[in-house]
């Protein structure tokens, strides 16, 4: 017998009722779930800086505008935020010292939600931030060594079995550290000492514009102090430590990232990168669809150029057109992306030897016009040779169910650098990865 169309009015009623009843059901079970999976951590010191902050005091820098975070000082126990502990703290973009960041509230750290599941449903990964437990204390650190690896730290950069261990695109842009702002201009003095020129050119201003249409023109960004009036190599210096130690080093990885536009004309656009051992080109094809042209040359011997990967389609940057531009040379590895797709990445050989880098990078514009606004300078973290485990050529080999772990605040992080057994934190104590944060 077939139903009539009250009857089947009804079913299908019936059905949808049973249908959103089953949706409330499972969206109650996922937020149980969740509820359940997941605890929050309360992080109280800067080792993990600047990805999560400690207790802290902000300000906005008096001649720049740059937002300003310090740590609370290790010796500032109670919180009291005397001046003598802050004398130090500096503005990480235009180098102004002192700053008043000792008048300033202070304000707690970032809350942290960990799923304490999840690594029952798989293993942990190298570069995500995990809490654990050791010696009866909570710690939050990055994951950089896997069960059975030999580790070692070597130029600030990380070596997995005797070979440097190379971050994707995504985890740099994750863990890249904001060294230099051109929008965020000095008042009365503005950029230009930062800058050194050849040919039409301009980098007074929130912006950098270049005109090589009659001959090529060229811009150096330089590490110039605008204080003390010098140039220095670059340095793992964190505005959160309120100071440079004294046993800073050499930082090598550095990303540039700009909108550009171009104005007028038909030819190349060349950003420029150096870890102080190799300079690596990245050619812009403007006006002509062309693949982007990678080479490098070393610092010793620019004129010996040899040539890197090509993009695999052809891509151009038409004239009045904002395009967002990354150029990333972090762990020898070069990658370009354009409006946040990766178009090409090239490995260069592990390097011995770099030397401080003061100038990292340069613009070129040959034949085209060309404005870059929003232009920004990262590099990336940097792992002291503090403490005794893989640092200084000693290694560290680790167990079936062991890991090392770093902070990213490497000059101010107590890590497995330090701690005894190598450093090792066996898998039982970990206790699960960061999903989310609160308080930025």
């Amino acid at each position: 017998m077939m139903a009539t169309p009250r009857l089947r009015s009804s079913w299908i009623s019936l059905i949808c009722h049973a249908g959103l009843g089953i949706a409330v059901m499972v969206t109650v079970a996922a937020i149980l779930c969740e509820a359940l999976a997941t605890e929050a951590y309360h992080i109280p010191s800067g080792s993990m800086a600047p990805a999560l902050r400690g207790h802290h005091r902000k300000c906005a820098c008096p001649r720049c505008g740059q937002e300003i975070v310090v740590g609370r000082a290790a010796d500032d126990r109670y919180a009291t935020g005397d001046a003598r502990y802050y004398r130090n703290a500096f503005c990480p973009n235009c180098g102004l010292s002192p700053i008043p960041i000792a008048d300033v509230r202070e304000s707690r750290g970032d809350q942290v939600l960990v799923n304490r599941m999840a690594y029952r449903l798989r293993s942990p990964s190298r570069w995500e931030i995990v809490v654990f437990r050791l010696f009866g204390t909570f710690y939050i650190k990055r994951i950089l060594g896997l069960p059975g690896e030999v580790i070692e730290i070597r130029d600030g950069d990380l070596y997995v079995n005797g070979s440097l261990c190379r971050k994707s695109f995504v985890e740099a842009r994750r863990m890249r550290i904001l060294m230099f702002d051109q929008a965020k201009v000095p008042q009365n003095i503005g950029w230009r000492d930062r800058w050194e020129a050849r040919g039409s050119v301009s980098a007074d201003g929130a912006m950098v514009s270049l005109d090589g249409r009659r001959s090529a023109a060229m811009l150096t960004y330089r590490n110039f102090l605008l204080d003390e009036r010098k140039c220095e190599p670059i340095r793992d210096e964190y505005a959160h430590n309120a100071g440079l130690r004294g046993d800073s080093e050499c930082v090598h990885d550095f990303w540039v990232e700009t909108e550009i536009e171009v104005s007028a004309g038909s030819g190349t656009l060349a950003l420029r990168l150096c870890d102080g051992h190799d300079w690596v080109d990245v050619t812009l094809p403007i006006g002509t669809r062309e693949k982007i042209t990678t080479s490098a040359s070393t610092v010793k011997s620019s004129s010996a150029v040899r040539t890197l990967e090509r993009s695999e389609r052809r891509v151009t940057l038409e004239p009045s057109r904002r395009y967002l531009v990354e150029v990333a040379f972090v762990d020898r590895r070069l990658s370009v992306a354009i409006d946040g797709e990766v178009l090409l990445s090239a490995d260069l050989p592990e390097a011995k030897n770099s030397a401080g880098v003061a100038r990292p990078f340069q613009v070129h514009a040959d034949g085209v016009a060309a404005t870059l606004h929003g232009l920004r300078l990262y590099r990336d973290v940097h792992y002291s040779q503090h403490g005794k485990n893989a640092v200084r050529g000693a290694s560290v080999r680790l167990g079936s169910d062991q890991y090392f772990m770093l902070g990213d605040n490497s000059p101010q992080s107590e890590d497995s650098r330090f701690w005894p057994d190598d450093g090792c934190v066996p898998f039982s104590e970990l206790i699960g990865p960061v999903t989310s944060v609160r308080g930025k």
